[in-house]
């Protein structure tokens, strides 16, 4: 499953493509591109769909407007909280109360133990297991693939053999190999609405799925368990909606779902959602630019037990996480620079793919380590340069900033092909 971001930045067209498999992001920089309109959007291909930024990686959130509420008949006192919690939710738009950029939950009474016991069974069910684990803002960005990756629990549908034919071919599949999930058009639209609200909705759209129009059949292989690890860590409800900080086994941040009550006792919560509580973990965020251009890409410091990392954000989602150490070196201590002072990219070794430099701090002296982007067939991202690069940069740039160090790559372009 793949998504392809597109962001024009004044000076260079940078482009990042996101590996959901791997849950990492390229940053594709091409300087003699023309610069597009503030949020224009390019496709990058006919298989892959695009979603377009402006400036900032990071999109800024609208200051709520001023809400004029109806005077309500006054309640005993004992109920006065749970009163104002039902007004603010009939007054202000669902977008407004659940508040997308914001990291902190929204106003509302607190769940019980038991109501989370009861939201932890409710994620966890096949149907519903698919909404925890990408990110989206609204219903219109989830990325289906993710939620029907498993077959989300709808049965597969009747199918002939001309029809998985039909699919090999349109896959370049020799033969079915691992377990065939078939989803016929009409279930998939019926679901995508009982969840969502969504009508009309595009099967064809469903990332690592082949649509078989002739059919109305979505086909997709699975090797993989179904395996249902969310468990509910604290929640609050304001009106008809409910939000939910959970932890899943396979990922390392947070996430915070929020949820509508539909009133509907066979369906009752369709998902609005999905965000990515990055912030919780980083011990430092940067909005590191790009070289010479006014844009810049949002970067959560980590820190671990083997050292530092930095996630890539875009949206309130991390899209790849770069690790910051040598595979191999007998001279430098990496753990003993516990501080990333700059983060800054740009296309060192004009490749047309985005690298990264880190100026790392261990309190009194600094190194650079120079993280090139790389693209292959199962992955793609960043990876560290060997020791000799930063020792190469240590010997020659005397003010050791990001901007510096990217200044002598490309004015020395000789020496450091050689390294």
């Amino acid at each position: 499953m793949k998504k392809n971001l597109l962001k024009h930045i004044t000076g260079a067209m940078v482009i990042v493509t996101f590996l959901s498999g791997c849950n990492s992001a390229q940053l594709i920089l091409d300087s003699d591109d023309e610069v597009g309109t503030e949020g224009s959007v390019e496709n990058t291909s006919e298989d892959e769909y695009g979603r377009a930024l402006d400036n900032s990686i990071e999109e800024v959130s609208k200051d709520d407007e001023d809400v004029i509420t109806d005077e309500s008949t006054t309640e005993s006192s004992e109920d006065e909280s749970e009163d104002d919690s039902n007004e603010t939710s009939s007054n202000k738009s669902t977008e407004e109360l659940s508040d997308y950029d914001s990291a902190e939950m929204m106003d509302g009474n607190s769940l019980s133990q038991d109501e989370l016991d009861e939201f932890e069974l409710f994620l966890d069910q096949k149907d519903n297991y698919g909404f925890t684990q990408a990110s989206f803002k609204d219903a219109e960005h989830i990325d289906w693939g993710y939620v029907l990756a498993y077959g989300a629990g709808i049965a597969n549908c009747e199918y002939s053999q001309d029809a998985v034919d039909a699919y090999l071919e349109a896959g370049d599949y020799d033969s079915v190999e691992y377990d065939l999930i078939a989803l016929s058009g009409d279930d998939v639209r019926a679901f995508v609405e009982s969840k969502t609200g969504i009508t009309d909705f595009d099967v064809s759209s469903v990332s690592g799925f082949i649509y078989v129009e002739e059919y109305d059949i979505l086909f997709s292989q699975v090797s993989d368990a179904y395996d249902k690890d969310v468990f509910c860590q604290e929640g609050v409800r304001n009106g008809d909606l409910i939000q939910v900080v959970i932890h899943t086994g396979c990922q390392t941040n947070n996430r915070r779902i929020t949820l509508q009550e539909t009133g509907d006792s066979d369906n009752p919560y369709r998902f609005v959602s999905n965000r990515e509580l990055w912030e919780e973990n980083a011990v430092k965020i940067i909005d590191a630019p790009i070289y010479q251009n006014s844009g810049t890409v949002t970067c959560a410091v980590i820190s671990t037990s083997n050292g530092l990392s930095v996630e890539i954000i875009d949206d309130n989602e991390v899209t790849c996480v770069a690790y910051l150490g040598f595979r191999k070196s007998e001279d430098v201590d990496i753990k003993q620079y516990g501080d990333v002072k700059e983060i800054e990219f740009w296309d060192v070794d004009s490749d047309g793919l985005g690298d990264m430099v880190a100026i790392l701090s261990d309190g009194d002296s600094s190194i650079a380590l120079l993280c090139m982007g790389y693209v292959n067939e199962w992955d793609e991202g960043y990876a560290v340069s060997e020791v000799k690069v930063t020792d190469w940069l240590g010997e020659n740039v005397d003010d050791m900033t990001a901007d510096n160090v990217i200044g002598y790559i490309l004015d020395h372009q000789d020496e450091f092909k050689d390294l």
